[in-house]
């Protein structure tokens, strides 16, 4: 297929993504991802996985780049619209009138039918905002997106996971260019940026490790390293039940490339102890208290991949 025609396609995909949102194009990822690897695994063809769970459709780098940036710009789009004035006004000096609020809510802004949009809500699906310049946003970002993982992965051939990559990097350009909230999020006086006790660490640390064990056992059988990456993005779908579920593929995707480039179990539990605790640490760090999202699980994954890839293996 022609270039033209690919970069068509990632439009539609970065479109796609802003109209159903983000996470809901990630869990789509997960789904077609195992599909994929199944094909895969009963002899067929890669092309469901590469080219459909990770290529223009649904690509993380495409869909899910896509709907952060139109998530984003509408965010702010609506809290400067003159329409929404007075009642974000009203909102704001509610918020200020307590310094305990999570800064947050200062950045809850308003469309014309009055329900909050938020621009770090990727969950939302952006089709209800009914703007035209949303969604040519989140197309523009994914081909942009798509160009990106083209060059790192294939030109340049990085030795790291160039999706998360990609990923990382937009997500902090959304943040400079339609944030508001600083790169590292605005907390209120009196609260700590990291406040986690032991008893939080060691259990972050037992499910990380054990989750890695589980998915690097799975991984070395199979031969097959994004398994597990495809289990976690797929179990997201229990957000939407109300659940208080927690997002895993960083850890199953270290552990997957960890378990391949040593072949140990133990190793890739390691990892995934390492892994979840950095994640924690980096959701205080970039994505807490901030009016845009940055995706703490691309930041451990490429980081993680690149130690893996690059320099230990």
């Amino acid at each position: 297929m022609s270039l033209l025609a690919t970069l068509f396609a990632a439009f539609g995909g970065g479109v796609f993504g802003a109209v159903i949102g983000g996470t809901t194009a990630f869990i789509f990822t997960g789904f077609l991802g195992l599909t994929g690897i199944a094909i895969m695994l009963g002899g067929g063809s890669d092309i469901v996985l590469n080219e459909v769970a990770f290529g223009p459709f649904f690509g993380p780098h495409v869909a899910f780049v896509g709907a952060v940036a139109a998530a984003a710009f509408a965010g702010r789009k609506s809290k400067n619209n003159p329409k929404k004035r007075t009642r974000q006004a009203t909102a704001k000096s509610e918020i200020a009138s307590t310094a305990e609020t999570d800064a947050t809510d200062v950045q809850e802004v308003f469309h014309a039918d009055g329900e909050a949009i938020k621009g770090e809500d990727v969950t939302m699906p952006l089709f209800k905002t009914k703007d035209p310049s949303v969604l040519l946003v989140g197309g523009v970002f994914g081909i942009l997106g798509y160009l990106l993982n083209d060059l790192f992965a294939s030109t340049w051939a990085l030795p790291l996971d160039t999706i998360a990559l990609v990923v990382l990097i937009f997500g902090f350009i959304t943040r400079l260019v339609f944030g508001q909230s600083g790169l590292t999020g605005i907390f209120p006086q009196g609260e700590k940026r990291f406040n986690f006790t032991g008893k939080e660490i060691l259990f972050h640390g037992i499910w990380g490790a054990g989750i890695a064990a589980v998915v690097a056992y799975v991984s070395i059988l199979l031969d097959v390293n994004n398994l597990g990456f495809a289990i976690s993005a797929a179990s997201l779908i229990f957000l939407y039940f109300g659940l208080q579920f927690p997002a895993s593929h960083h850890i199953t995707m270290v552990a997957g490339y960890a378990a391949l480039a040593f072949n140990s179990v133990w190793i890739a539990a390691l990892f995934g102890l390492v892994v979840v605790i950095a994640g924690e640490y980096t959701q205080r760090a970039f994505n807490t208290h901030v009016d845009t999202h940055i995706d703490m699980p691309a930041i451990n994954i490429a980081f993680f991949s690149f130690l893996i890839l690059g320099i230990l293996s």
